[in-house]
């Protein structure tokens, strides 16, 4: 019987030398080292086969006249190009066969196996003329009745199972003429006989049966070759990963000489920034000089100029003092002297006149020219940094225009086409690339997210300069994105600062928070009628105000913001106005004062200011929001009051925290109503409205401060429910995050929210006014960063 290995149409020359191999004493040992011969000669065709498949050709007229050669059990056939490892009853033979039995009789078409195709002409293994009504059930060959019954047959010598072509051996029951157990093994579950190949596309050990019948269809190969060949696939995985880690070593040595390389860069790119800067500083610098300068020249002109002129008049005023004491004194006199004294006085008289009236000064003022403030937006734009692929940092500053022309150098990049950046590791497949930058879309802390698939790619409008847009940071060069809490535990910030008290430092009852740009933390202390700024560890720096109704004093101060310029902007609610600050807390000015009219508030409460530098402001009695210049000139106004045919609503809306989006749209909190609204740039209508009373997602429960991150995230302070929601910039909520912790109790609620330039959260908790005064609640922290 041929073997695996053999070719399925060995010549019948074979059998003698097979019929003594049967009866030799040594069948055993024979077999074994047959089966060794085989499977080395496997290893070396698929050696020489494994990169040149194309040449493995065998046709069935051909294979009847060539000499056998071993099967490769590991090359794909393609189409009938291969042999079938199955056998006789597995062979396809093409249209152009030379032996072509379309035509068989009735019975001969009947005695096909089940899993061939009737189109398929069978014959007999041995003499290929009769056909086949046998099968081998080891062999997995077709004979004839002759060629089966022959004495010197190897199935008759070796006592294989001989069974007609239709009859199929029993599920679960092995055949009792199968006695030729020689190698102990495992058996076919479904059919009991001994697994003798391997099914690549179930992956599991099949039996002669299973290849005939419920594998027919799939790719599989003998146990013996199978082992060899997952044995070279498993050096072949040890090979990748010696020469992937190899390669990452690589990779980490380069990015450490990178990451040195980089620090060089950025200290050079801050030395090329500041000497860039110090020339229109310098220039600045120098115009201011000359215009201080001329101005002071003007002054001491005039100065001069009307010293002379009161000097005059000071003259002639002692000389007509003097003529009318001369004409009292001659009133007394008579005779000539009289006429004398009469004619002399008014000849003094009529020169001091006709003196004071040539001594004409001009009234004259000094008229400021403001300069064009459009080149202060061209000038906060100015100069660029960007990542650029090292063989594309070379520019030729020849071609970069005079600092006179204003051109940005923004602009001047924009007409280099960079090409775009690409990883520097290619030999790892794109599924385990590394990535540079975290990814907090698949944050395991599911405790703090009510759904941890974050979508980063939130479809926004796109920023419209020309009407101001909203920052997280006012003025900040970099873009801030809100991140994840860094505590492990949900509700437990990474510090907390500002206990109640009225010392340095020490809050009560705070409400308004904002982070400048040099990472400030900036409190609106509101029972304490001041203003504190901290650093960014939480370390007092300084503090100003006082309680009063003067410029610089708050009753209750509330809201408050940076701009674009570092002037802090506070809400001096109870005094019903806006002040504005230097960034170190000098009065420049204020607007507002109580009333209904425009440009008026009672009880303002929340401020932001966009990208233009407008400043909106939300009146909470009036139940509006107004808009104002940033010198604080009324612009527009929108009353929320009107819109509520249904009477849904629990009162009026009660505008409270206030912020501008990344679109140029206006976030409101409806305090009192539990929701949030979206206004338009314009004021003129609410493009939409969410929330409800309620602690569920998408819920709220007396909504306070709002905050925007530079991706167009909202994030809202939702008080009574004490947890901060971040919403898309079309108000779908994202996450939620939970804000208690131990140290608070129900009564400690956060009223605002901020970020600092990392992106991280700073929240400001509001206690009631009786818990403020107890003296228990003076060991808490009211601020805390996340």
């Amino acid at each position: 019987m041929p073997s695996y290995a053999k070719s399925p149409q060995s010549p019948p020359s074979s059998n003698p030398s097979a019929s003594e191999s049967a009866t030799s004493a040594a069948s055993t040992s024979s077999n074994e080292q047959d089966d060794t011969y085989a499977m080395t000669h496997i290893l070396c065709n698929l050696l020489e086969n494994m990169n040149r498949p194309s040449q493995v050709q065998s046709t069935p007229t051909t294979s009847a006249t060539t000499p056998s050669m071993p099967y490769d059990i590991w090359a794909h056939p393609s189409g009938s190009t291969l042999q079938n490892p199955i056998g006789a009853i597995g062979r396809e033979y093409s249209n152009n066969s030379s032996n072509n039995n379309a035509h068989h009789s009735k019975e001969d078409n009947s005695s096909s196996s089940p899993g061939t195709s009737s189109s398929v002409s069978i014959t007999c293994f041995r003499c290929e003329e009769r056909s086949p009504t046998t099968r081998c059930l080891e062999c997995n060959d077709l004979f004839c009745h002759e060629c089966c019954h022959k004495v010197t047959s190897d199935c008759q010598l070796r006592e294989h199972t001989l069974l007609p072509i239709h009859q199929i051996s029993p599920i679960g029951v092995r055949p009792n003429s199968v006695t030729n157990e020689k190698e102990p093994g495992l058996f076919c579950e479904l059919h009991g006989d001994p697994i003798r190949y391997y099914c690549e596309a179930c992956i599991i050990f099949i039996c002669q049966e299973c290849v005939l019948w419920v594998h027919k269809d799939h790719n599989h190969s003998p146990i013996k070759g199978a082992f060899d060949m997952c044995r070279v696939g498993v050096f072949r995985c040890i090979e990748d990963t010696k020469t992937g880690t190899k390669a990452i070593k690589t990779a980490i040595d380069r990015a450490v000489a990178m990451s040195k390389a980089y620090e060089k860069e950025s200290a050079e790119a801050n030395m090329k920034i500041r000497k860039a800067m110090r020339c229109y500083a310098q220039a600045i610098e120098d115009r201011e000089k000359y215009l201080l300068d001329k101005v002071e020249k003007m002054r001491q002109a005039k100065m001069n100029e009307l010293s002379d002129h009161m000097n005059t008049l000071r003259g002639i005023l002692a000389g007509l003092a003097h003529t009318n004491e001369t004409l009292v004194r001659s009133m007394d006199s008579e005779g000539i002297d009289l006429f004398m004294a009469k004619e002399k006085g008014r000849a003094q008289v009529d020169y001091f006149s006709c003196m004071f009236k040539n001594m004409y000064v001009t009234e004259e003022r000094i008229m400021f020219v403001p300069p064009n403030y459009d080149l202060v937006d061209q000038l906060k734009r100015q100069c660029d940094v960007q990542p650029v692929p090292a063989a594309t940092t070379h520019i030729n500053t020849a071609s970069i225009p005079s600092r006179q022309s204003l051109m940005s150098l923004q602009t001047l990049q924009s007409a280099h086409s960079y090409p775009p950046l690409t990883h520097a590791y290619n030999n790892i497949s794109s599924g385990s690339s590394l990535r540079s930058l975290p990814d907090y879309s698949l944050s395991t802390r599911s405790t703090n997210y009510y759904d941890q698939s974050i979508s980063t790619s939130i479809a926004l409008e796109p920023p419209n300069p020309s009407r101001g847009i909203g920052q997280a940071i006012p003025g900040y060069w970099m873009s801030v994105t809100v991140k994840p809490t860094r505590s492990p535990v949900p509700g437990v910030p990474m510090f907390s600062f500002g206990r109640e008290g009225q010392d340095e430092g020490q809050v009560s009852r705070p409400w308004g928070l904002c982070v400048d740009r040099e990472g400030n933390i900036i409190v609106a202390d509101r029972r304490n009628n001041r203003i504190q700024i901290f650093n960014n560890r939480g370390e007092f720096k300084s503090m100003f105000g006082s309680k009063g109704t003067g410029p610089g004093e708050f009753d209750l101060p509330a809201g408050i913001t940076t701009d674009t310029f570092g002037r802090i902007i506070v809400i001096d609610k109870d005094n019903h106005r806006v002040q504005i600050f230097t960034s170190s807390g000098n009065f420049i000015l204020k607007f507002g004062s109580f009333g209904k009219d425009c440009g008026q508030f009672q009880y303002p409460w929340d401020v932001a200011v966009n990208s233009l530098g407008n400043i909106v402001v939300t009146d909470t009695r009036n139940h509006r929001i107004q808009l104002f210049t940033s010198d604080g000139s009324y612009i527009t106004k929108f009353v929320f009051e009107g819109a509520n045919p249904a009477k849904m609503l629990k009162g009026p809306t009660t505008p409270r925290g206030v912020c501008f989006t990344t679109g140029g749209n206006i976030i409101v909190s409806d305090f009192e109503n539990h929701r949030l609204l979206m206004v338009d740039p314009t004021l003129s209508k609410v493009l939409c409205c969410v929330g409800r009373e309620g602690s569920s997602i998408g819920e709220l429960n007396r909504p306070s401060g709002i905050v925007t991150d530079d991706d167009g995230r909202i994030i809202v302070a939702d008080s009574k429910n004490h947890r901060v929601l971040v919403f898309t910039a079309e108000l779908r909520i994202l996450w939620a995050v939970d804000l208690k912790s131990p140290g608070l109790d129900d009564k400690d609620r956060p009223s605002d929210v901020a970020l600092t330039p990392e992106g991280y959260l700073v929240v400001l908790f509001e206690t009631l006014p009786d818990t403020a005064r107890d003296i228990a609640s003076h060991g808490k922290q009211y601020i805390k960063v996340y």
